[in-house]
Parts: structure tokens; sequence; C-alpha cells
């Protein structure tokens, strides 16, 4: 069921309420950047306030006092599932493990903000993001990736080439693969 910018900043909030604050990292970047109200994927969040791996067993408790449900990501990580105003919004918390890999830099570098009902949600810019989705490069991905190609190409959304540089720059050992993956659909800085 789709949820609203309004119901994801409390989504947040909730969240940081107990302890467990980030950026998404996801999808969502993309709806952000194209200004849409509604949205339907998971939320997507890399924890940077704490390990959720490791505090698994407080977000359990603190979820069952908050009547949330409480699954697991495709790498084991927790996801939350919270209803907001009838809507179930999934948010999978995500950290720098296996392959899953966001360097400190690109955080720092790709983190924006936007406000929504007085809570601040940081996202990753889209630019930043795509680096992601080619990186990781399977085959849904690359299908996302010549969405957005199909997107800049109609001029619905602008990427910032020098950032995306930057980006590939703090991938070193990955950044020929990555750079031959955004080439392949017509997205290389």
């Amino acid at each position: 069921m789709p949820y609203n910018l309004k119901q994801l900043a409390e989504a947040i909030e909730n969240l940081r309420s107990i302890g467990f604050d980030g950026v998404i990292v996801g999808s969502t970047t993309l709806h952000l950047a194209l200004k849409r109200g509604e949205l339907e994927d998971d939320v997507d969040l890399f924890v940077t306030s704490c390990s959720p791996f490791m505090e698994e067993d407080r977000l359990r408790e603190e979820a069952h006092r908050r009547g949330w449900s409480v699954g697991y990501t495709e790498l084991g990580t927790p996801a939350v599932i919270m209803n907001i105003d009838g809507s179930d919004i999934r948010v999978e918390l995500y950290e720098n493990i296996h392959d899953f890999y966001i360097p400190e830099e690109v955080l720092k570098l790709c983190t924006r903000r936007i406000t929504v009902s007085g809570t601040a949600i940081h996202h990753l810019a889209v630019d930043c993001w795509l680096i992601l989705k080619a990186r990781r490069g399977s085959e849904q991905d690359l299908e996302t990736l010549l969405t957005v190609k199909r997107l800049v190409s109609k001029h619905v959304i602008r990427l910032d080439h020098s950032l995306m540089k930057r980006v590939l720059e703090l991938y070193e050992d990955d950044k020929g693969y990555i750079l031959s993956r955004l080439r392949s659909v017509g997205l290389a800085p």
C-alpha cells in the first residue's frame, strides 16, 4: 500500500527516537529526486547511529513495545514494519556488511536533506545512488539504471557528473566495473 512523505517522516522519526538514525540509500532516493508525494518501495536506511546487527535485541524489544513487526533483509540485517495511518512501511536497516559497502566519505559527500513536517530526512543524492546500483549490478539494478537513463534523456532529472566521478574514485577497487556498468546503459560521467 502506498504511503506519503509525511508517513515516511514519521517512520524515520520513530526509528530515530529509539536510537536508529541514518541515510536513505535505496530507490526512495529517486522518488525524492522526482518529488513524488506517493511512495511504494521499502525504505533502505543505512544506519549511522549504531550497528543494527549488534543492536538487534534492543530493536526487537522496542518494536514489540510499539507494535511493529521485525524481519530480515536479504543480507540478514533487521527490517522493521510499522503501520502509520493505515499504511505499512517496511524500513530495512543496513550497515557495511558482506558485499554491502558504502565508504564514510561517500556518505559525507552525497547525503542530502529534506524536511517534512519538521523532521529532517537524510538521503543519498540520486547521482550517488546510481553508483551503488551499478556496483551491485544485478539484472534488476540494470533495469533501474535504464529507467534513470530515460528520465535523464527526457530532462526529468539531471545528473551531477563531477559528483559521480568523485564517488567513483572512492570505490578504487571496483571503479572499472562500476564505470563499465554505467557505460553499458549510457550513464557514465
